[in-house]
């Protein structure tokens, strides 16, 4: 099996290149992540998408391919979707953080990554230092979501296949398809919200389009250093769909200072910070506290009747 027909339509650069349609995405698709076709095929696949970029019927395909291949879970309580795949860089992790304030207002949250970047502060090595559950496996996952509320889960134990794909990045040096991808899964079947982050600008038009074919309740927001988090002092513009309902909500402004000066952005740093805001010494920054509440506003814990 080869995938040289799609690879002669989307490789021929930005201007030459087309797109797929829904179907053939998801061939293409099942096939690199089956390993069917080549290492120098799938390496041409990751490098012609990262040109073209991926439209929303592809990105339809893809995930059909990797619904297949996903974990299932069903949790009593409804459950947020965190992806957090890069990492601090700059300013102190609040992907975690956010993950407990949600929890104590009695969410499920499930925080999903993988750990790529050795130089970056990552939420497993948080939730780990902070003590908080690392599910192992995937019925260990709803064992915690449904215990202490919160839980990091790595795609691995989610989508072993879609894993192997984002290492392709060690050889490539290059993100690819996949880690679009791995932001967008929902293993869930019970009631959830998925928080997708973006960083490309034109990113909410291809996002609106995917969960026009992929129906769900997700939102979609500029995030922080690749985090579904709001950066310092600033709460970004919201859209997506909420329970059928249409989400817009414009970008909020915070003057009192936050975390942005510190330099330190390591796990003992970042696990400081936490316990200062959670014991109450310290307040959580406000973008955060105003992220919280607007989650909780357009996606009660009880749904409108």
């Amino acid at each position: 099996m080869s995938i040289e027909t799609y690879l002669k339509q989307i490789a021929r650069g930005a201007r030459g290149a087309r797109d797929l349609e829904r179907g053939p995405a998801h061939d293409l698709f099942a096939q690199v992540l089956e390993r069917r076709a080549s290492d120098l095929e799938i390496g041409a696949f990751c490098v012609a998408m990262r040109i073209k970029g991926e439209s929303a019927q592809e990105l339809a395909g893809f995930y059909d391919a990797i619904k297949a291949r996903l974990a299932t879970l069903c949790v009593s309580r409804p459950v947020i979707l965190l992806p957090s795949y890069n990492g601090a860089r700059k300013t102190p992790l609040m992907t975690p953080l956010l993950a407990r304030l949600l929890a104590d207002k009695g969410y499920a949250v499930l925080v999903h990554g993988l750990h790529e970047e050795a130089r970056r502060t990552g939420s497993e090595q948080v939730f780990t230092a902070m003590g908080w559950p690392v599910a192992q496996d995937v019925r260990s996952v709803e064992t915690c979501l449904e215990g202490s509320g919160s839980a990091y889960c790595s795609l691995d134990v989610l989508s072993p296949e879609l894993a192997w794909l984002l290492w392709v990045r060690r050889t490539l040096g290059l993100r690819n398809s996949g880690h679009v991808l791995a932001k967008l899964i929902n293993p869930v079947q019970t009631r959830s919200l998925q928080i997708v982050n973006y960083t490309h600008p034109e990113y909410p038009d291809v996002l609106a389009g995917f969960f026009a074919l992929h129906p769900a309740s997700a939102v979609f927001m500029r995030g922080h250093e690749g985090e579904p988090v709001p950066g310092p002092r600033r709460l970004p513009e919201i859209a997506g769909q909420v329970e059928g309902v249409a989400i817009r909500t414009e970008a909020q402004f915070f003057d009192t200072p936050t975390v942005e000066g510190e330099a330190d952005i390591d796990v003992g740093a970042t696990v400081a910070l936490y316990r200062r805001v959670i014991s109450g010494a310290e307040a959580a920054p406000p973008e955060l506290a105003a992220w919280t509440d607007l989650i909780e506003r357009i996606f009660p814990i009880s749904p409108a009747v």
